[in-house]
């Protein structure tokens, strides 16, 4: 019994290993099947690029949107075994049918918008199979007022912030320009949250690490733009 008990527990992590946008709880035995519930982080999926949502109030009207897909199925509610391959058109908690928007000052690769009710929600690019570099997962050229540091804790209160015209685009050119490799795995040294103010009025938040240089998702910037942060940060 306990060997059997073991190798459940083993299956289980190992099955949890290939499932980054779900965590596993109570898990249950259906004909020998591992079912479990799923707290899936808030995606969606199109053309190959995985979006996460951004809480974050949103200054868009009818005029800024452009009607661009609509979600095919939802994973939360349907999807209780582990080892679910996440496909185009799939979304973590919105309902089959929801409408999906581009919007036009940003391309559709960086920004998506998905229209709930009266309400939108942002999902931004976090992953990518033809990212080679930042600009390809960020759509910021021309558009970041300054550049916020935040506190590593919640990810929103500023400790410092970079407000130098010259200095902000070098550093934005930087990051746009920075190679992109999506199987890097930082999660050393220091931690900070960068945030860029947009001068629509919206922010795009990114972690990162100060030791590797690694802006999230895998944007390596240089030495440069380490020292950048590490001097602006009292």
């Amino acid at each position: 019994m306990q060997r059997l008990l073991l190798a459940s527990v083993l299956t289980l992590l190992l099955s949890l290993l290939s499932l980054p946008l779900g965590c596993a709880t109570k898990p249950e035995t259906d004909k020998g099947n591992v079912v479990v519930n799923i707290d899936w982080v808030n995606f969606i999926k199109f053309n190959g690029i995985t979006y996460l949502r951004e809480v974050q109030s949103l200054p868009y009207s009818e005029e800024d949107l452009q009607y661009f897909d609509e979600v095919q199925f939802r994973v939360e509610g349907n999807i209780t075994q582990l080892g679910y391959q996440i496909k185009n058109g799939d979304a973590a908690y919105l309902d089959k049918g929801t409408q999906i928007y581009s919007i036009r000052s940003y391309s559709p690769d960086f920004r998506l918008v998905a229209k709930v009710g009266t309400e939108l929600y942002l999902f931004e690019a976090d992953t990518s199979p033809d990212a080679r570099k930042g600009a390809d997962l960020l759509d910021i050229e021309g558009k970041v007022e300054y550049i916020g540091i935040n506190n590593p804790i919640d990810g929103k209160t500023e400790l410092a912030s970079i407000k130098e015209t010259g200095l902000v685009s070098r550093l934005v050119k930087m990051v746009l320009e920075a190679p992109v490799d999506q199987t890097f795995q930082s999660g050393e040294g220091d931690q900070l949250f960068i945030a860029f103010h947009l001068n629509d009025g919206t922010t795009v938040v990114r972690s990162f690490w100060s030791d590797t240089g690694q802006l999230s998702r895998g944007i390596l910037l240089p030495v440069e733009f380490r020292q950048a942060i590490k001097s602006a940060v009292p």
